[in-house]
């Protein structure tokens, strides 16, 4: 059983959560997000695919944090202040359908992303034409669709909570049997499968990449011991390789962020629809919102920290961020752009895009 005082203070952590973390993120992702859009517009990525996914990215994530987090907070401290009418549910319909198609927008985003740079390495003679903005955009918009369809039945099934009822605004109405069994069972499958395809998917891509730098590292060691390096073609491998590290850094980071920020909050809502989460005592109850605040966050923190990822793998991206913000305009007429650029080094064609 828990003890009172343990229960107080657990309501102590989650009110300072609610009322002081979503602000932070709110500011801070909003601000660097509108910074990785105007990165990934600058002469140095405009003109890869990759960063249109980036930018895509960006953009759907301010949205949520404007739009989303913002009113849960609002609900979450300040309840009044969130109209609860007539025809409220209208409201609760969109905010559903949008938080998860935002989120599942992420994961897809980031995984055609990582399927791209796995594709590139694989077939370099081919990703000239595979990886171009253009498909990028095509892609984009298929993601899109894709995760509408999925997440349709909550424009049909939401609605808003009164005044006090709970700490949160909308929920899932199931007046129906066939309702209840499709929350409780397909609709966990449903989304659970969507995540581990997805997953899986980033994590073979992220394979495929650092095995194939590992592949790159040995033949650049083995042309510098047999003093290859004498031509271009070995100084532009070596530059190639550390380009290469870079995405690969960046993308395993990114990756690992979206698996550790989105499958918290997956099995809460698995855990949760199936009632198998403890709701009996008040301290449970309190344990229970506590959880589902963290789980909960952990979704916007993942549309917060993109900005630090890149920053911190990518010196391209920290190159161009300095050249946005004006810091090189000065002394940096024309900024290196990054670019897809192919080179035979021992009748062995290796590709890299530059991104980072």
């Amino acid at each position: 059983m828990i003890h009172s005082t343990e229960k107080s203070i657990l309501c102590r952590i989650t009110d300072g959560l609610d009322l002081y973390f979503p602000p932070f993120l709110i500011v801070s992702g909003v601000v660097c997000n509108v910074l990785v859009v105007l990165v990934m517009r600058s002469v140095y990525f405009r003109s890869i695919s990759t960063s249109f996914y980036m930018m895509a990215n960006a953009v759907v994530d301010t949205f949520s944090l404007i739009g989303l987090l913002t009113v849960d907070w609002l609900n979450v401290n300040y309840p009044s202040t969130i109209y609860r009418g007539h025809n409220s549910h209208y409201m609760c319909k969109f905010f559903h359908f949008f938080g998860w198609v935002s989120s599942d927008a992420g994961v897809l985003l980031t995984t055609a992303m990582t399927l791209e740079r796995g594709l590139a390495i694989t077939f370099p003679l081919q990703s000239s034409s595979w990886c171009t903005t253009k498909r990028a955009k095509r892609v984009t918009i298929l993601v899109f669709i894709f995760v509408s369809i999925k997440n349709v039945n909550f424009l049909f099934t939401s609605d808003t909570y009164a005044l006090n009822e709970s700490d949160r605004l909308c929920y899932v109405y199931l007046d129906s049997e066939n309702l209840k069994i499709f929350w409780k069972f397909v609709w966990p499958w449903i989304h659970n499968v969507f995540l581990f395809i997805s997953f899986v998917a980033i994590i073979i891509s992220n394979v495929i990449i650092i095995r194939h730098i590992k592949v790159s590292d040995k033949i650049r060691k083995t042309q510098r011991s047999l003093g290859s390096s004498e031509c271009a073609g070995g100084q532009i491998a070596t530059r190639q390789g550390s380009r290469k590290r870079q995405v690969a850094s960046m993308l395993l980071v990114d990756s690992f962020t979206v698996i550790a920020c989105t499958l918290p909050f997956s099995i809460f809502t698995t855990l949760d629809s199936n009632m198998v989460l403890l709701a009996g005592s008040s301290g449970e109850r309190d344990w229970k919102r506590f959880i589902s605040s963290m789980s909960f966050y952990l979704l916007y923190v993942n549309r917060c920290v993109n900005f630090y990822l890149y920053s911190w793998s990518g010196t391209r991206f920290r190159e161009a961020l300095l050249y946005v913000i004006g810091y090189k305009k000065s002394k940096q007429k024309q900024p290196r752009v990054a670019t897809i650029s192919y080179t035979k080094v021992n009748t062995s064609v290796h590709a890299c895009q530059s991104i980072a």
